[in-house]
């Protein structure tokens, strides 16, 4: 990396590194869709993985909120979240606020909810053309 892409304010901060959890945080069905995940799915999914995994972080997550996470705009962030509900990867409930104004709040949706853990499938890997 060069001075002046660590010094432009657009990049973002430069780390030395990153902290290796003790356990897995990201949800192992991620890694094969990546071939097939757009950046904005990707991010909103990543999004909802962190706001989970935080202390007391089990709450559903605001348009607002995913486009602050990511840096998204709005339109690029329904994006995000459309292709992962639709790849069954998030959940999207409707919410009563302040003088009836509705509003969606997405959380992750999870694979089994108690019971046995069924086996990951395989993902028939992405063809390439060219």
């Amino acid at each position: 990396m060069t001075k002046s892409e660590s010094e432009d304010q657009s990049f973002g901060p430069v780390l030395d590194g990153i902290t290796l959890p003790d356990t897995v945080v990201l949800p192992p069905e991620i890694v094969p869709l990546l071939p097939w995940m757009s950046l904005s799915e990707l991010k909103v999914v990543i999004a909802a993985v962190a706001r989970l995994m935080q202390v007391g972080g089990a709450e559903p997550i605001t348009l607002s909120e995913f486009e602050t996470m990511t840096g998204l705009d709005r339109k690029s962030v329904l994006v995000g979240i459309e292709r992962a509900m639709k790849r069954g990867l998030l959940m999207r409930f409707e919410m009563t606020g302040y003088r009836g104004h509705t509003m969606h709040v997405y959380e992750l949706r999870p694979r089994f909810i108690g019971g046995k853990i069924p086996p990951i499938t395989p993902i028939k890997a992405k063809q390439r053309c060219c």
